[in-house]
C-alpha cells in the first residue's frame, strides 16, 4: 500500500492507511523538532547549500544528514535547487532564528520533558493524574528550576507562542472601558505592553514571580509604556495587587487543575472592587469543531505535563461563580478566547461556603 508523508490523505483511503497516517504524525513532529534543534534553517539562511556542504557548516555526518535533509522536504521543509542545492521553503523559514520564528516552540516539543511524557498518555487517562513527576523525579515547575536549559527553551517557546495571541487579542477585546488593568502572571509583560501602547490613556501593573517580572523592562520599553506600568512580584497563589479596573490573566489557568485555578481566581476576587472586570485569555474548548481540534490536543498536553486542563465556557462560569465573578461574555480572538467577569457585590467565596466546592 501506498503511504503518503504529507498528513493529508484523500476520504477514500483505506482505514489502514489512515490509521498508519495518523500514526505517523509522531514521526512528522520528531523530524521538524530535530530540524529546529540542528539549526537547519539558520544554516540555510544566506542561500542554498548542496546536502554536503550543509553537513558540514552543522557538523553533521554525511550520509545521515542526506537521509535527514530528505526526511526534512517529504515534511515541507525543504526543496531542491538548481544544482542539487536545499532551500527552505516557507515552512522551514518559520523555523530560523528569527522575531517570526516557531523555532524554540519545535525545540521544545522534541524535548526529552515534553516528548518523552507524552509516552504516558494511556497512564494520564486511566489515573487523571500527571506521570511527569514519575518519569523525570519532580513537578513540571521545579523540573524547570532545576535544568535551566529546558527551561530556557521553554520560555523562549512561550514567548513565541504569546506574540500570535496578542493581537488578535487586543483587537477582539474592547479594553478602552478601562482606565488600568493588571496583567496578573503576566510573564514579561508583552500583552500588557501592547494593550498599553494602543490604549495610551490606560495604566497597567505587571505582576509575576520577582525573576520574571526582573527582565521586564526591555520589553516594556521597547514599547515605550514602561512610564505607564507598576512591576510589582508575588505569587498569585498568595494574592493580587488591588486597584486596577481590569484584572488580565493569560494562559495561566490552563496550567492548573480547578482547585488550584479556584485559588487563583478567588485571590483575583479579593484584589477587584465591585463592578471591576476580569479577562481570562485562554484557548476554550467546545466554541466550534476547527478550533477544538487543536484545543483537544492542548488538553492532553496539559494533563500530561501538570494535571491543567483547556476548560469550556461553563467550566469557566462555574469556577467564577465560585469566587463571586459573574461571567458576562466571550470573545473570540482567533484560537484563543477572551471570557470576560465582573465582579458582583457580597463576599467571595470560602471554603465550606455555598460558593464552594
Amino acid at each position: 500500500m501506498t503511504i503518503t508523508a504529507s498528513g493529508s490523505l484523500p476520504p477514500s483511503a483505506p482505514v489502514a492507511v489512515q490509521i498508519l497516517d495518523l500514526l505517523m504524525g509522531g514521526w512528522r513532529a520528531g523530524v521538524v523538532s530535530t530540524f529546529a534543534e540542528l539549526g537547519v534553517a539558520d544554516g540555510l539562511a544566506a542561500g542554498g547549500l548542496t546536502p554536503a556542504q550543509l553537513a558540514v557548516r552543522l557538523g553533521l555526518e554525511h550520509d545521515t544528514a542526506e537521509r535527514f535533509f530528505r526526511a526534512g522536504a517529504s515534511v515541507g521543509l525543504l526543496r531542491r535547487g538548481e544544482h542539487d542545492t536545499l532551500e527552505l521553503t516557507e515552512l522551514g523559514r518559520a523555523l530560523a532564528s528569527d522575531d517570526g520564528s516557531m523555532r524554540n516552540f519545535a525545540r521544545w516539543t522534541g524535548s526529552t520533558a515534553e516528548r518523552a511524557t507524552w509516552a504516558h498518555l494511556a497512564t494520564a487517562v486511566r489515573t487523571g493524574r500527571s506521570p511527569f513527576a514519575a518519569m523525570h523525579g519532580s513537578g513540571v515547575w521545579e523540573f524547570m528550576e532545576s535544568d535551566p536549559d529546558t527551561a530556557a527553551v521553554f520560555n523562549s517557546a512561550m514567548t513565541e507562542l504569546s506574540k500570535r495571541v496578542i493581537q488578535p487579542v487586543i483587537e477582539a477585546f474592547d479594553f478602552s472601558r478601562f482606565s488600568s488593568v493588571t496583567d496578573v502572571g503576566g510573564g514579561r509583560g508583552a500583552l500588557l505592553a501592547a494593550v498599553l501602547r494602543k490604549h495610551p490613556e490606560m495604566t497597567g501593573v505587571l505582576f509575576d514571580q520577582p525573576d520574571v517580572v526582573s527582565r521586564s523592562l526591555p520589553e516594556l520599553s521597547d514599547a515605550a509604556v514602561a512610564h505607564r506600568v507598576t512591576v510589582k512580584s508575588g505569587s498569585f497563589f498568595d494574592g493580587v495587587p488591588s486597584g486596577s479596573d481590569l484584572f488580565m490573566i493569560s494562559n495561566v489557568l490552563h496550567d492548573w487543575d480547578d482547585g488550584r485555578s479556584r485559588l487563583i481566581l478567588r485571590n483575583i476576587a479579593e484584589a477587584m472592587h465591585e463592578g471591576a472586570h476580569i479577562a481570562v485569555v485562554e484557548a476554550v474548548a467546545g466554541l466550534d469543531d476547527t478550533a477544538d481540534k487543536a484545543i483537544s490536543l492542548m488538553d492532553m498536553d496539559m494533563l500530561l505535563l501538570c494535571e491543567g486542563k483547556q476548560r469550556t465556557v461553563e467550566e469557566f462560569r462555574l469556577l467564577m461563580a465560585e469566587v463571586g465573578i459573574e461571567l458576562v461574555g466571550v470573545s473570540r480572538a482567533g484560537l484563543q478566547s477572551v471570557v470576560e467577569g465582573r465582579k458582583v457585590s457580597g463576599e467571595t467565596g470560602t471554603p465550606g461556603s455555598p460558593r464552594s466546592r
